[in-house]
């Protein structure tokens, strides 16, 4: 595993608890469990949304990482090699 995909992995996890959290208390603090049944559905729902937050944020860093790797590799890096 390159340095690089090391450090993607670890954005993304780091990204992806801070999303799922940020979602999990904006539920929390606006939705009221108000039948038994929703004291389930409730944390399972937000357990799925914190997921699909936490995917989609990956993506976004990733590519944002991606994209700040290549201007690295191809603007700034060459100058040090000369």
């Amino acid at each position: 595993m390159s340095k690089l995909a090391i450090f993607k992995k670890a954005v993304s996890i780091a990204v992806g608890f801070g999303a799922s959290t940020i979602v999990n208390q904006i539920i929390a603090n606006n939705v009221a469990i108000e039948k038994p049944h929703q004291k389930v559905t409730v944390p399972l729902a937000s357990i799925a949304i914190g997921g699909v937050v936490a995917d989609a944020s990956s993506d976004w860093t990733d590519a944002l990482i991606d994209e700040a790797a290549e201007l690295w590799n191809t603007n700034i890096a060459p100058r040090f090699r000369k």
